[in-house]
């Protein structure tokens, strides 16, 4: 059985940068190298070519990628990967989604020098399990707090109530790339953005309700989440990574442990949006930071 990841923790790519994006490819479970060329092509949200039929560079066993120039990343965007090769006498085709996003919430060196007798091993912390942690923490934040801590891409299909104002799923909504209305372009200046709430203001019209021709009739890509570092969350961050990669003594459902300086209790990690970890400087941080709103 052919099977695949995406590869070295490239889930995430930043705007205005140089990428690499890579592929895992698996047979029964175990990395396995295509018996020929791998082709990769590269489209983005609105179906546009990035990069086409390229050849990807075996970069070890079953291990491929293809580079992304910064005229490639000049937006945040999500990106949809098609690699093509003949694993088991057959010809496959493997599919991997990325993301352009505003900019990394750390980066690798203030990784390393956050815990300098740990994490500043490159044999035992590979940068690939550093990027994979980072793209992982950085959803997960958005996750539990509701805010996107780094500019991201998003395209929503909704439907309006018949009057000038339009909720969108996500808060800090900082640029309308595109707008179709039943069909239709309306020029993004026909709108106002009240960014921090996360809605649209229509200014030549409603904005209509279903239609049996249109159940959805609304259509908007949109850019949304702030576009520096703020509130700390790179300090945050940094300890979710801490917590996560480097190994611990303390078996991760203990609620306490002894050691020379008596029982130590331990935060017990509630699921859902209640202590979402077990570091209390972390589960203090996402409270007061969430803009959660919930049931939706």
């Amino acid at each position: 059985m052919i099977g695949y990841s995406v590869g070295n923790g490239t889930q995430h790519i930043y705007k205005d940068s140089k990428g690499r994006i890579y592929v895992n490819a698996y047979v029964d479970g175990t990395l396995t190298d295509a018996s020929g060329t791998v082709t990769c092509t590269v489209t983005d949200e609105a179906g546009n070519t990035v990069l086409n039929n390229q050849t990807a560079t075996n970069d070890g066993t079953g291990v491929y990628y293809v580079d992304l120039g910064i005229s490639n990343t000049a937006d945040v965007n999500k990106l949809y990967a098609v690699w093509t090769g003949t694993w088991e006498s057959v010809s496959q085709k493997l599919r991997t989604n990325h993301e352009i996003m505003g900019f990394p919430i750390f980066t690798e060196a203030q990784a390393r020098a956050f815990d300098i007798a740990q994490l500043s091993s490159a044999s035992d912390y590979p940068d690939a399990t550093i990027l994979e942690e980072r793209a992982t923490i950085t959803d997960l934040l958005e996750q539990w707090t509701g805010v996107a801590w780094s500019s991201k891409f998003n395209y929503a299909r909704v439907i309006g109530d018949a009057t000038r104002v339009l909720s969108l799923p996500n808060f800090h909504i900082t640029k309308l790339i595109s707008v179709k209305i039943l069909g239709e372009t309306i020029a993004t200046s026909n709108f106002e953005i009240d960014e921090n709430a996360g809605f649209i203001h229509r200014k030549d019209g409603h904005f209509p309700e279903a239609t049996s021709e249109y159940p959805l009739p609304i259509v908007i890509e949109y850019e949304y989440g702030w576009d520096y570092i703020r509130n700390g969350v790179d300090r945050i961050a940094l300890k979710l990574l801490l917590d996560r990669i480097v190994s611990s003594n303390i078996p991760d459902r203990a609620t306490s442990f002894n050691d020379e300086m008596g029982n130590i209790s331990l935060v017990t990690q509630g699921g859902g949006f209640k202590n979402p970890t077990r570091i209390p400087e972390v589960n203090q941080w996402i409270e007061e930071n969430s803009e959660k709103v919930f049931g939706v």
